[in-house]
């Protein structure tokens, strides 16, 4: 799931390639987006086209340091090289790889980001941008004797032929992506395969990854109060599936349903949820898959089960929901947990 709504636009350069070596043309300074207007309508203009429709990763037959991007992406994430060099880099690689005779020059644009939220994450990436197609629009000027109209070429800011966003997570698996080609034509499979060398991820690892995410959302959305759910039912699915997943090699939906749902209205909940969550994602996630530690292992974060109540107390709950039990004071007028255990560490 993509969240851009804080994400902040903080740099942007813009080269030129063209199909020769001799056509391309290198900036040596970032684009000035301290006026709100530009930055406002840069920022659409990179971000307002993508959906949620399953990520990519950089990948490579032997060695995953010997895709030029993938390398290029992580110098710059751990500062080892600066964004001009960067984008440099990158450029010159598009434009080695652009062979194809029917290839399109245009505008590069390389921006960077930050407060982006990619699956409950927050983090940083890089977008990449090429503009190949121009429309024609009307530009009007003032002159000493009234108005002069002309036609004049130029990008629209409200579709990207071309683009990749690189989330800084995940550098491990070959990082997170998102990418967009609006070109169907054989040549212009050069940006996915030639340039990024990157691959629909569908894998074990990304298929645990929505699984859990797929989870955690059916508890944020579905199981609250507002559903007559407790918050202590919350925090017991929380904590079930967490167990589930780490004690598990293969989830079976099946399985899940009986484990940790238990209840067969639950289960027809979450079977309903997982249908609109996978139209919302752009794919499909299997009833049967194997479980990856490590993406269970990444996901531990998102299984903390707190209750809290008022300002003054937080009950966090690891296990053994069956041992809280809520209720209701009538002399003070006041709610009440209660907590059995067997003794204090």
């Amino acid at each position: 799931m993509l969240d851009f709504s804080n994400a902040v636009l903080a740099e942007v350069i813009v080269h030129s390639v063209g199909v020769t070596t001799d056509e391309i043309i290198l900036s040596d300074t970032p684009l000035d987006i301290a006026d709100n207007l530009l930055n406002r309508l840069l920022r659409d203009y990179f971000l307002g086209s993508f959906r949620n429709q399953g990520f990519y990763s950089f990948e490579h037959s032997s060695n995953l340091e010997l895709n030029e991007m993938y390398s290029y992406c992580s110098e710059f994430f751990v500062g080892n090289i600066n964004f001009i060099e960067f984008s440099r880099n990158v450029a010159n690689h598009l434009q080695h790889v652009s062979i194809h005779p029917n290839i399109k020059g245009g505008e590069l644009y390389i921006a960077t980001f930050t407060d982006m939220v990619v699956d409950g994450e927050l983090t940083n990436g890089i977008g990449i941008f090429k503009a190949e197609s121009k429309e024609r629009f009307l530009h009007v000027s003032r002159e000493a004797k009234g108005l002069k109209v002309s036609c004049q070429f130029g990008t629209s800011p409200r579709k990207l032929d071309k683009a990749c966003l690189v989330f800084n997570t995940e550098k491990d698996f070959g990082y997170k992506l998102c990418v967009i080609d609006n070109t169907n034509r054989d040549e212009a499979k050069y940006w996915l395969n030639d340039f990024l060398r990157a691959k629909l991820r569908n894998d074990d690892f990304y298929q645990t990854k929505q699984a859990i995410n797929l989870c955690r959302e059916f508890v944020e959305e579905v199981v609250k109060p507002e559903n007559n759910f407790a918050k202590v039912d919350q925090a017991d699915i929380l904590c079930k599936t967490r167990d589930f997943f780490k004690a598990n090699d293969v989830f079976d939906l099946k399985e899940f349903e009986e484990v940790v749902l238990e209840e067969p209205e639950v289960a027809e909940t979450f079977r309903d949820f997982k249908k609109k969550y996978e139209e919302t994602i752009g794919c499909n996630i299997p009833d049967s898959f194997m479980i990856s530690t490590d993406a269970t292992r990444q996901s531990q974060k998102f299984f903390k089960s707190v209750i809290k109540l008022d300002k003054n107390f937080h009950i966090y709950i690891h296990g053994g929901s069956d041992r809280v039990e809520r209720g209701f004071d009538p002399d003070t007028g006041l709610n009440y947990y209660k907590l059995f255990f067997d003794k204090e560490l």
